[in-house]
This record gives C-alpha cells, sequence and structure tokens, in this order.
C-alpha cells in the first residue's frame, strides 16, 4: 500500500500534483510576463511609453472592476478545474469556453467533480480546447477575408446573436440536474440558489430602477461575486443541515 500523508493522499498523486502546481505557475508567470512585457517593449521601441503615474491613474478603475473579479473566478471555478485552472486563467474564455467544456466532460463521463479522477478529465478536456480554439483562430486569420461574404449575411448575424444564449442554457441544464458525477446525487440542491437570485435581482432593481445608474452594475459586480460565495456557501449549507437538501453517495437513494 503507497504511503499517504495526514490528507490521505498518496506519494505518488502528491508528486503529481506537485509537478502540476509547479507547471502551472512557471506558465502563469511566463504569461504574465509575456502579457506585461510585450506593450512595454512596444511603448519603449516607439518612444509611446507612458508615465508610471498616467499608468496608474488609467487602471485604478479597470483594477477595481477585474481584480474583485479575477479573485472570484479563482475561488468559485478552482473545484471545478483542479490543476487545470492555471491553464484555464491563461488562455481566458472560461466562462464562455473552458467552463463548459470542463462540466460537459465530467458529466459525460460521470467523474465527481474534484477527485484525481476529474482532476485528469479537466485537465485533458481544457487542453484540447485550449489547442481547438488556438487552431480556430489561426484558420479565421486565414481565411476572414475569403469568408467575408458569408459572414455578412444576415441569417448568419441573427444565427451568432443565439451563440451566448444557447451556450448559457445548455449549462443551466446541467446545472439543475440531480446527478452531480461519480453516482453522487442530490435532491433539493435548487434551494441554495435563492438567497443570492433574491440579492442579485434586489441589487439590480435598485441600481437600475431606483438609483437609475446601470453603468454601476459592472463597476460593482465583482465585488457582488465575492459577496455571494459565503452567502450561497452558508445558505447551501444550512438547507442541507435542515434537511432540505438531500446528498445520496451511490447506492443510495432513488
Amino acid at each position: 500500500m503507497s504511503d499517504t500523508n495526514k490528507l490521505g493522499i498518496d506519494a505518488e498523486s502528491k508528486a503529481h500534483i506537485d509537478s502540476m502546481h509547479r507547471l502551472g505557475r512557471i506558465g502563469a508567470a511566463i504569461a504574465v510576463a509575456i502579457m506585461i512585457g510585450m506593450p512595454v517593449i512596444a511603448g519603449i521601441y516607439f518612444n509611446a511609453m507612458p508615465g508610471l503615474v498616467k499608468i496608474i491613474t488609467t487602471s485604478i478603475g479597470l483594477l477595481a472592476l477585474f481584480v474583485p473579479g479575477a479573485i472570484s473566478e479563482v475561488i468559485a471555478y478552482t473545484p471545478i478545474f483542479g490543476s487545470s485552472i492555471y491553464l484555464a486563467q491563461i488562455t481566458g474564455n472560461i466562462m464562455n469556453l473552458k467552463l463548459p467544456v470542463a462540466n460537459a466532460a465530467l458529466q459525460l463521463l460521470d467523474v465527481e467533480s474534484g477527485t484525481e479522477e476529474a482532476d485528469i478529465v479537466t485537465s485533458i478536456a481544457v487542453s484540447v480546447s485550449s489547442f481547438v480554439t488556438i487552431i480556430v483562430i489561426f484558420l479565421g486569420v486565414l481565411l476572414i477575408l475569403p469568408l467575408r461574404p458569408v459572414l455578412t449575411l444576415p441569417a448568419v448575424k441573427l444565427a451568432s446573436g443565439y451563440i451566448v444564449p444557447a451556450l448559457f442554457g445548455s449549462l443551466t441544464i446541467g446545472a439543475i440536474g440531480s446527478n452531480i458525477g461519480g453516482g453522487i446525487k442530490t435532491k433539493g440542491r435548487l434551494k441554495g440558489m435563492i438567497l443570492p437570485v433574491i440579492i442579485v435581482a434586489a441589487v439590480n432593481i435598485i441600481v437600475v430602477y431606483i438609483i437609475k445608474k446601470p453603468m454601476l452594475l459592472a463597476f460593482y459586480q465583482g465585488f457582488l461575486m465575492l459577496a455571494l460565495l459565503p452567502i450561497s456557501y452558508f445558505g447551501t449549507k444550512l438547507f442541507y443541515k435542515n434537511g432540505q437538501i438531500q446528498v445520496f453517495l451511490p447506492g443510495e437513494g432513488k
């Protein structure tokens, strides 16, 4: 039997997890260096580099918007992606592409989220989707001019407007199901959404119809996401303790 640590992880699994974290951190550092380095090099080369004070003053608004959202994404998505969260964050488009791909892979293979099997499945799914994205973008760059007459057709424009709603519709259907993978089933888990939905609806009504400043929603959405994480967790836990939400392990329940 393999030696296990106090968390119940054997040495081989721990080595895999450590290696994935190490590669993820190295990849993230390289990605950040490239993303920041390219505009800096271009600014210096073309003698168009703004001053530090100007960079800070123009960036502070965007940072206030995106930093809370980025923190909430890491907290919310890491249990789903596992070690592939690094690749998902580096390649981006998590909500519209990486999350649906990871969820679909876990559901198709009936794998419980948070397990070693789920970590491997999501890693493969996110990696393949990243390669597909790169290939599609490459082909799009090559074919953008030849396909321009087709892409500008009214029918294509109309159809493209339904892509995102259809995507989130499929995500919703998967989220409301009782089977969460690995043979684990739940009953009444949607009750955990009641309080967050009420809060989001109340904030939208207040900001849009009472204060009448809808632009504030974009600015504070990151902070709202952070606030809803503990509310969702403790609200769901309260329902679970009261028996309103039930969890059935493989072989239990109906």
